[in-house]
């Protein structure tokens, strides 16, 4: 039985709703149920505090992006697809302004994928679609990289933190799985053939397009440049919750944001939710309570971060409600 479209999508988003709402009870819960607690507490955290690490923090995100629009430049291009990079700044800002609105933090890359089709004709979809996968992937690959080098260098001594290391390394596993896949011609055209046993050959054809894309990124110098951009992008960001935190007088070593920020980011962007909210501060009120982090001050610092990254994002809004004329890119050799 074939379910209405509009039927499936509204179970979706009630199932999404679950997963947002539930978490964020026990959040609530957790934070209610400490007998000192009070209403006043939540003023009291900005009282003592300037507004200075906010700007640093919102510094930080700026800064990031910037660099993260790059890594993208640098992707399109290695598939024929040049673009100005004043005008894919635009396109991305309006990608994280949906990203923040949008279930599991990705409707925004999905955004970034027709505006490129826009911006430069019908075939640049490809083209786009593999540069913005490719990107959202590895960032997610190298701030897990992160969590586990400051693991090995702070953590692996001491017993209950060591066991958090685990799904870092899993995660990483995972991603050098994913990667070999994407990246390797025999892994690639196996895994494709797999796929046309059980679907159908259209879609079988389109799975091999898709990754003689991908081997387009089998360049030295491409990794060399997305491993410096990463490196900062992802830095930058975790140095975002870093300033939030002191924001609200939580004086916390930098290793533990580097530690547990990376596992956060990695649930947040799961298309489980809506817009990572529940899920996201669950994980951090937990994980940040082992460092000895009050359950409110975690929690406010991942909404701070958010904010900051709302702020930046209403650039992207300005530029989505003024609308946008299609611009002719070059033309996309190979992006087929």
């Amino acid at each position: 039985m074939k379910l209405n479209p509009k039927l499936k999508s509204l179970i979706i988003f009630c199932l999404k709703l679950v997963v947002t709402l539930v978490p964020a009870y026990f959040v609530y819960r957790n934070i209610v149920s400490d007998p000192e607690w009070s209403v006043n507490d939540l003023s009291n955290l900005f009282k003592n505090n300037s507004a200075f690490p906010l700007v640093l923090a919102l510094l930080c995100l700026a800064v990031s992006n910037f660099t993260a629009c790059y890594q993208w430049k640098l992707l399109l291009e290695k598939q024929g697809v040049h673009m100005k990079y004043g005008k894919l700044l635009k396109l991305y800002h309006v990608g994280l302004f949906f990203n923040n609105f949008m279930p599991g933090n990705v409707g925004g890359d999905a955004k970034k994928v027709y505006d490129i089709r826009v911006q430069g004709g019908q075939d640049t979809v490809g083209a786009g679609f593999t540069a913005t996968v490719f990107d959202r992937l590895f960032g997610l690959f190298f701030i897990t990289l992160f969590a586990l080098a400051v693991g090995v260098l702070f953590f692996v001594h001491d017993p209950e933190q060591r066991a958090f290391m685990w799904p870092s390394v899993w995660i990483f596993m995972g991603f050098c799985v994913m990667f070999a896949g994407l990246l390797s011609r025999r892994i690639g055209r196996f895994f494709c053939r797999m796929a046309g046993t059980v679907l159908p050959e259209k879609i079988e054809t389109r799975l091999l397009r898709m990754f003689e894309r991908f081997q387009k990124f089998r360049s030295k110098k491409l990794w060399m440049n997305i491993i410096c951009l990463s490196t900062v992008t992802q830095a930058l960001r975790i140095f975002v919750h870093f300033f939030c935190g002191i924001a609200v007088g939580v004086n916390l070593s930098m290793s533990w944001y580097f530690y547990y920020i990376p596992l956060v980011a990695i649930v947040s962007a799961l298309p489980i939710s809506i817009g990572g909210f529940g899920p996201r501060e669950f994980l951090a009120q937990s994980l940040f309570a082992r460092a000895g982090v009050p359950g409110l001050e975690s929690v406010v610092i991942q909404l701070l971060a958010y904010f900051v990254s709302l702020i930046l994002s209403l650039f992207g809004a300005v530029v989505f409600l003024m609308g946008q004329k299609p611009v002719s890119a070059e033309p996309a050799k190979n992006a087929q």
